[in-house]
């Protein structure tokens, strides 16, 4: 059904429901088989984690905390504390069942878009049921966090474009952006701006202009809504307060702390120049005392109940526009050590997903499996790197090259596909194609030029799109698929 009407009876035939059960099923043998290895759900919510508000406030406050959120969109704690609230002593178990289902929507939409490409069913099936059960997607599935449905929802986004711009059904329209906008709220990464693009394009692209229209405004007005509240609560029009400090980590404070101090002592950069980012409130309150109280717990309490820094403090919003200052001036003053920087960002950005320090406990319960697994499908040859060493040194050997040869065949043939067909750009493989190379250039730049430490764990939220684009390629390399026929 998901095909529309001309696919309704497809969607019955036997080639194409065979291999999608046949997804399923490794999908559930797989899930048995990690389980009795060793793999954990991570997702006790008394262990903590800086994305979290405060598990005692979730259960007290958590309308109120979720709304006066500026550190993070609302989505994820608003979903934690729900089932949290539901389920407070059970939780972990609860989260481990809905990643689970999660799982099985993000295998089926793998192997859609891979029928919307015109892959073969059979090829489909097995693209989607590799990616599923490899280690890293494994431990981003027992992992709570935003990035595995992200990943999940930006592939369906996929899915659901392709139908819209097929059918110019308004359904299909409203549930493209509807996940646009979830991903939105989900993770401040994928800021308005984001958003934003693809709305303009498909305007353009799409002659029924009144359709886009109607199906993005309500999806792009609930998330203007959200970075309008911030803009009134703390003066940022941002989704997130913490873009400054995480600016800082790969500028400032790759720059040597002696000439920091010079700087400082000039008064070239601000006293946080010296400071860490991400400390506990009481550090910033001593340089911003005048930092009002609110009466909100989450804006007001430096600590959580378990004695751990709360990172959604207001004394952040501040500080961080402090960060991002003194960021931008050391790369017009020092553009030297930002380009190096990025370097060592991109690549942090080519080394498999499983190289990310909370999966650490995870990934020593199958680390042989793990490391050959890197090893033959990523090119990677060793994941023993500490998160030291893969902020400061580089080594080929840590590198995961395939992954780097597949980015340069679908980056050098989207954008060979699309100039080849810029005159009919609106047909809905060019717009398939033009979203996902999109997705993949805007995850590439704006992850390696803000931050550096976690790259790889970004580049995972496209891996779906670069998976099924390089095969997509290769496929047509081999035996080109005859124009508008599917397979």
């Amino acid at each position: 059904m998901i095909f529309g009407k001309k696919y309704k009876t497809r969607w019955l035939e036997r080639k194409l429901l065979v291999p999608w059960l046949g997804v399923l099923a490794a999908f559930i043998l797989t899930r048995e088989l990690y389980d009795r290895a060793g793999v954990q759900f991570q997702g006790d919510l008394y262990q903590g984690s800086w994305h979290f508000i405060d598990p005692y406030l979730m259960q007290t406050d958590l309308l109120r905390s979720v709304y006066y959120l500026h550190s993070q969109p609302p989505l994820l704690n608003l979903f934690i504390g729900v089932v949290f609230q539901v389920f407070p002593n059970d939780h972990s178990e609860v989260f481990h069942i809905l990643y689970l289902g999660i799982g099985l929507f993000f295998a089926c939409g793998i192997y859609f878009l891979g029928i919307q490409l015109k892959l073969a069913p059979w090829l489909s099936a097995v693209l989607a049921a590799w990616f599923m059960v490899s280690p890293g997607t494994v431990f981003y599935e027992h992992l709570l966090a935003y990035g595995y449905p992200i990943a999940a929802l930006l592939t369906w986004s996929a899915v659901f474009l392709h139908r819209f711009a097929e059918t110019r059904g308004s359904c299909w329209g409203g549930l493209f952006f509807f996940s646009l906008a979830v991903i939105a709220l989900l993770w401040g990464f994928f800021h308005i701006i984001w958003l934003l693009v693809p709305i303009l394009g498909i305007l353009i692209l799409i002659p029924e202009r009144k359709k886009v229209i109607l199906a993005a405004l309500i999806p792009f007005l609930i998330v203007t809504g959200w970075y309008s509240k911030n803009l009134f609560q703390v003066g940022q029009f941002t989704a997130s307060t913490w873009a400054g400090m995480n600016l800082s980590k790969i500028v400032t404070f790759r720059v040597p702390e002696k000439e920091r101090k010079q700087l400082v002592r000039s008064g070239k950069l601000s006293e946080f120049a010296l400071i860490p980012p991400f400390r506990n409130p009481q550090v910033y309150l001593k340089l911003l005392p005048e930092t009002p109280l609110t009466g909100v717990p989450v804006l007001d309490e430096p600590e959580t109940l378990l004695h751990a820094r709360n990172h959604h403090h207001l004394v952040y919003a501040e500080a961080s526009q402090m960060y991002l200052r003194d960021a931008l001036r050391l790369i017009s003053l020092m553009p030297g050590y930002y380009l190096r920087s990025i370097c060592q960002a991109v690549y942090i950005y080519f080394h498999s997903a499983s190289d990310f320090d909370p999966v650490i406990g995870n990934r020593s319960q199958i680390w042989e499996f793990d490391l050959w697994w890197n090893r033959i499908f990523h090119g990677q040859w060793q994941g023993d790197e500490t998160s030291i060493e893969r902020n400061s040194s580089m080594s080929v050997e840590h590198v995961g090259w395939w992954i780097v040869a597949g980015f340069l065949i679908v980056t050098a043939g989207s954008a060979a596909l699309l100039w080849k067909n810029r005159g009919n750009l609106a047909e809905p493989e060019n717009v398939l194609i033009l979203f996902m190379a999109y997705n993949i250039l805007f995850v590439t730049l704006v992850g390696n030029a803000m931050d550096i430490g976690e790259n790889n764990r970004f580049r995972y939220t496209i891996d779906p799109f670069l998976s099924i684009l390089l095969v997509f390629f290769l496929r047509n390399l081999i035996a080109p698929a005859s124009p508008g026929k599917p397979e």
